[in-house]
């Protein structure tokens, strides 16, 4: 009994000891000049703060993880949903094509690749993309974002491209309203400035009646565009034509400005292209024999 009194006598001491020296360590570094503070702060970060910052900055990874753990896990739940949704839409539309005896649609495929501008003069509407034949890319091909039409390949490379976008004023695309009702030609109506550039929905019907908000895709027809990307939405009427068409100002789904990553459509795989193009040149031979 009396050796644990003792003992707990020698411990009281020592706690003492430690809180007294703390507190005069602490009276004595707040009357330093302000470059050993920083001195003694640095030090004791370094030494006995260490393990305890290094712990604060493990706790922090780890909340940080568990977040972006609960995040990728949504979005594949997302994904999942949406492809178990598309596999019985793919079924239906399957099924449908066969009773209407329809030809399945071209297959395409989709190149990434990554927009440069030079930013010279007379280049505003061109730009540079790091893939070129070697990856399929061919004249004409179209250069889409996830939001919709850029414009299309110009000038190919073994391992680059040259394209234009939509603001370039050779660009056109044939194109229709979502519903496949109205069809005409976007091309674009460049103005003063750059940023006066309009797209315009011209050759529509005179009857059309197209309200702001109407979707406008490529119709895929008289050209290399393939039917369904997004040019735009209808944003008002831009004129009409001695009674016989009438015009629309489009907002465009994509700004030529802000791409700095896109797609390029490179349609049919390579020996259906092929095939194509084989079968195209026979019936024009055929043609022009006769």
């Amino acid at each position: 009994m009396v050796g644990q009194a003792r003992a707990r006598r020698r411990h009281r001491r020592t706690d003492f000891h430690i809180v007294l020296g703390l507190v005069l360590l602490s009276l004595i570094s707040v009357n330093l000049p302000a470059d050993a503070q920083r001195s003694v702060r640095g030090a004791v970060r370094q030494s006995v703060l260490r393990p305890f910052i290094e712990i604060q900055v493990m706790v922090t990874r780890a909340r940080s993880q568990a977040r972006n753990y609960l995040t990728v896990r949504a979005q594949l739940d997302t994904m999942l949903t949406l492809i178990a949704s598309q596999r019985t839409l793919a079924e239906e539309t399957r099924q449908l094509r066969g009773l209407l005896q329809l030809e399945e649609r071209s297959p395409s495929r989709l190149v990434p690749v990554t927009v440069t501008r030079s930013g010279t003069a007379g280049s505003a509407s061109v730009f540079r993309i790091d893939k070129g034949s070697a990856a399929g890319i061919a004249r004409f091909d179209a250069v889409r974002t996830d939001r919709g039409l850029l414009g299309q390949v110009l000038e190919v490379n073994p391992h680059s491209a040259l394209a234009i976008d939509w603001s370039h004023p050779e660009f056109r695309v044939a194109a229709m309203t979502a519903d496949g009702q109205s069809h005409g030609l976007v091309e674009v109506v460049q103005g003063q400035y750059r940023e006066q550039d309009r797209l315009v929905l011209s050759g529509t019907a005179y009857l059309s009646d197209l309200a702001p908000g109407v979707e406008v895709l490529t119709s895929g027809r008289g050209g290399p565009f393939p039917r369904g990307i997004r040019i735009g939405w209808i944003a008002g009427v831009a004129g009409t034509s001695a009674g016989w068409d009438i015009s629309y100002y489009i907002d465009p789904a994509v700004y030529p400005g802000t791409a700095t990553y896109a797609n390029v459509d490179i349609g049919l795989p390579d020996d259906t292209t092929r095939a194509a193009r084989e079968a195209t040149d026979s019936l024009a031979a055929a043609s022009g024999s006769r």
